[in-house]
């Protein structure tokens, strides 16, 4: 919490000028006392991690970004939510807005279906034995064996609770009403006989067009619930419980359970979702929860200052007093606050950093694409995705072809290397040169057949030639002398 918003929210428990101001209606008044509790309260969008940090989640809750998922359509399903903290004041409000959605006919959906919100004294969240559950044969004998058979919650406790069923409290017929109980954890409240109650108020919470809101308003001396079926409509008073004889204590845990009713074949179960929660303080003289976000200093002074009996300023000097505390405490919780607002600044430096890579990361990716699809980059989803089956292709057949390439480089080696070995053989060697005497003798007879051959052509030119002589001279003789 930066120094800004504390500031404005200890303004807002200052009320200066107010003795001068004229009297208003009770209803105004306490609307000026009301602030917001933060860490007990939540609403849409939600972050997983900042809902666990102060609430306890189980069953088949589910912590969505849009709403928080106590249940879905299913049977025998258990929601479980409860705070970590518990509330310094027993003067406050709690409203949540929902939707309970199923068939519309209340014939249709399962009649022990219920959906809870509570505020008792004990640390439900730290005694919460979620494997225990999870190891049992189902998560109704689970939820059975820890005594929590009352919506999703124990049946002996010791505080309040508002209960919206769909069924009245003599069980006729199917209608959605909302009770309201006390319990001092001295008895079992059982459903179905003790819940809903005999004055439970029939509002019909299903299937709105809006989210439907439930006020649960806690006060030392009473409890009230009240119901609207959308933001724009008046609030319904469901009920009212006195608690003068035995006043409301602080320091309780709030909480919201569900069970989404037994299996049934001929029924369902809605499904149950809560968008926000908003619990507000209207006790002046406490903090609502502990200050997680400033020191312990800072957190006793604040105290101080809410109970100090001059907090009403009745002259200058009370709220020039005031206001000096109040500037040296926002002056502490800023010193105090420096380095985790310094470690802040570096973190959102880096977070730019990366997110300025991000960008040009994109944009590569874009001309990337652009350069591979088409020149013009106008190509759409399908061109982009046929170039890369294409290149798919491409690469499948040129896998093939190295494939068989290098199968017929395997078969060539080996072939080479058995012809190496063959050739170190000793009987190759001896083959080799009884070869070469055959050749050897081979070139001499072919020699010495040349050498014949040479003579005798030799002998038959000089024959040819002596006859030939000898007929032209037979010729001469004949017919020139």
């Amino acid at each position: 919490m930066g120094p800004a918003s504390l500031l404005v929210w200890l303004l807002l428990w200052c009320p200066i000028g107010r003795s001068s101001a004229a009297p208003r209606k009770k209803k105004d008044e306490d609307a000026d006392k009301k602030v917001a509790i933060p860490h007990h309260s939540f609403s849409v969008p939600l972050q997983y991690e900042e809902v666990l940090d102060d609430w306890t989640v189980s069953g088949a809750s589910l912590v969505e970004r849009e709403r928080l998922l106590l249940h879905p359509s299913v049977p025998e399903r258990g929601a479980f939510m409860w705070n970590k903290a518990p509330l310094l004041t027993n003067d406050f409000e709690a409203i949540v807005h929902f939707r309970a959605v199923g068939p519309k006919g209340m014939e249709k959906i399962v009649s022990d279906q219920s959906f809870a919100v509570w505020y008792v004294q004990e640390n439900i969240s730290a005694g919460y034995n979620e494997t225990a559950l999870i190891k049992a044969a189902s998560w109704k004998a689970g939820l059975q064996e820890a005594g929590m058979t009352l919506s999703g919650f124990k049946s002996k406790f010791d505080g309040v609770g508002a209960i919206l069923s769909m069924t009245d409290s003599q069980s006729m017929f199917p209608k959605s009403v909302i009770s309201g109980i006390w319990n001092a954890g001295d008895r079992d409240v059982v459903y179905g006989k003790d819940v809903p109650t005999s004055s439970a108020k029939a509002m019909d919470f299903r299937n709105t067009m809006n989210a439907a809101q439930f006020k649960l308003r806690v006060t030392p001396t009473s409890v009230e619930g009240h119901f609207k079926q959308s933001p724009s409509l008046s609030w319904n008073e469901c009920f009212k419980i006195d608690r003068s004889a035995d006043p409301v204590k602080a320091g309780g845990y709030i909480g919201i359970t569900a069970w989404s009713g037994s299996a049934s074949a001929d029924a369902v179960s809605d499904m149950l979702s809560v968008f926000n929660f908003e619990v507000s303080n209207f006790d002046t003289t406490v903090i609502g929860e502990e200050m997680k976000d400033v020191s312990a200093d800072i957190q006793e002074a604040y105290r101080n200052m809410l109970t100090d009996e001059n907090r009403h300023f009745v002259d200058q000097k009370s709220q020039a007093e005031h206001l000096t505390r109040l500037t040296r405490m926002l002056s502490q919780h800023a010193e105090s606050s420096r380095p985790a607002d310094e470690k802040m600044y570096q973190d959102l430096e880096t977070l730019e950093g990366r997110m300025s890579k991000l960008d040009t990361d994109c944009k590569t990716m874009v001309k990337e694409l652009q350069v591979l699809v088409g020149p013009g980059g106008k190509s759409t989803g399908v061109d982009i995705k046929d170039g890369i089956i294409g290149l798919r292709r491409l690469l499948v057949k040129d896998s093939m072809s190295h494939k068989d390439k290098i199968e017929d480089v395997k078969k060539k080696v080996e072939q080479v290397r058995q012809k190496h070995v063959d050739a170190s053989k000793p009987e190759l060697f001896n083959e080799v040169v009884k070869k070469t005497a055959l050749l050897q003798d081979t070139v001499n007879a072919t020699g010495s057949q040349s050498t014949w051959l040479w003579v005798a052509i030799i002998v038959s030119v000089v024959v040819i030639g002596m006859l030939m002589y000898s007929r032209m001279h037979y010729y001469e003789r004949k017919h020139f002398l």
